[in-house]
C-alpha cells in the first residue's frame, strides 16, 4: 500500500522528491523493525576481525560495484569486475553451480581471486539473484557486501546509464517480472524484497559468513569500508558514476505515480 501525497509536478526535482516520498512512506508503512532499504550498522566489534576473502558483491548494477573493484584493487587484493580472465564471471558462477559443483570452482576463471565486485552480466544474468540459495551455500567462509543507495538516484543512474532501466524492465527476473521497473516505486520494491532474501540466507549460517553493508553514497563510507576490511579509507572512490544523472525526463519519472 502507498501513501501518495497529490502534489503538482513543476520540475524534475519535484519528481524525485515525490519519489522518495513514496518510498520513504512505504517503508514506515511496513513498520520493519529494520529497513529493508538503509543497511544495517557494521561494527568491527561485531565481524571477525580481520575479514578475510572472497570478498563476494551481491549488490546490483550501478551500485558501486566500480568503487568496490578499484578498493580492493588498492588493498592489494586480486579483483575482477564482471570479467574473470576471458570469460564473464556470471556465467563461470552459473556453469560451475549447473554442473554440481562450488559457484567458485570454475579452474582459471573463477579461482584464486579476492574480491568478485561484480558478479553478475547485467539484467538478464543477475546470478546474485537467480543463484542467491546456492552462492551462500556454496562459498564457506566468504564475505558477502551487500550495497545501497538512494533509490531515486538508482533509478536515474540506470536511466542514463545506456539502455540499462529499459533491460530491467524487459527481463523476467526473480522478484522484478518482465514489464515491472518503470519507476522508482517498483525498482524500490523489488531491491527491498531481495535484501530481505539475503539476509535471510546469509543468517540460516551463523558463523559461517560475514554479512557487510555499506551505503555507497554516504560520506563516511571509506571509513566504514576501512574499519571492517583494515584496508585505507583513500582507497574508496566512486568510479564509473553517470555524469548526466539529473537528465532524466519528468515524463519518464512520472510513469505510473
Amino acid at each position: 500500500f502507498l501513501h501518495l501525497v497529490p502534489i503538482q509536478i513543476l520540475n524534475d526535482n519535484a519528481v524525485v522528491a515525490v519519489a522518495e516520498k513514496v518510498v520513504d512512506s512505504k517503508d514506515d508503512i511496513e513498520g520493519e523493525s529494520e529497513s529493508c532499504l538503509r543497511p544495517r550498522r557494521n561494527s568491527n566489534a561485531a565481524v571477525k576481525s580481520p575479514l578475510k576473502p572472497p570478498f563476494i558483491n551481491l549488490g546490483m548494477p550501478k551500485m558501486g560495484s566500480s568503487s568496490l573493484h578499484n578498493y580492493f584493487k588498492c588493498g592489494g587484493y586480486k579483483s575482477v569486475h564482471w570479467k574473470c580472465g576471458k570469460r564473464y564471471c556470471g556465467e563461470c558462477i552459473e556453469d560451475a553451480i549447473q554442473a554440481g559443483s562450488s559457484p567458485l570452482s570454475t579452474s582459471k576463471c573463477t579461482k584464486n581471486f579476492g574480491s568478485y565486485a561484480q558478479i553478475d552480466r547485467g539484467p538478464e544474468h543477475l546470478v546474485q539473484v537467480n543463484y542467491l540459495n546456492e552462492i551462500v551455500r556454496g562459498v564457506p567462509n566468504a564475505t558477502f557486501i551487500l550495497t545501497f543507495r538512494n533509490m531515486t538516484n538508482w533509478y536515474k543512474s540506470m536511466s542514463n546509464f545506456n539502455n540499462l532501466r529499459q533491460r530491467f524492465e524487459a527481463a523476467n527476473i526473480t522478484g522484478l517480472p518482465k514489464g515491472v521497473g518503470r519507476n522508482v516505486s517498483e525498482f524500490s520494491h523489488f531491491y527491498c524484497e531481495y535484501v530481505k532474501r539475503v539476509r535471510e540466507e546469509v543468517a540460516k549460517y551463523p558463523g559461517r559468513h560475514e554479512l557487510i553493508e555499506i551505503d555507497i553514497e554516504d560520506p563516511t563510507v571509506g571509513w566504514q569500508m576501512e574499519e571492517v576490511f583494515g584496508t585505507n579509507h583513500a582507497c574508496w572512490d566512486k568510479k564509473n558514476a553517470a555524469k548526466h544523472n539529473g537528465t532524466v525526463s519528468v515524463d519518464e519519472l512520472q510513469r505510473r505515480y
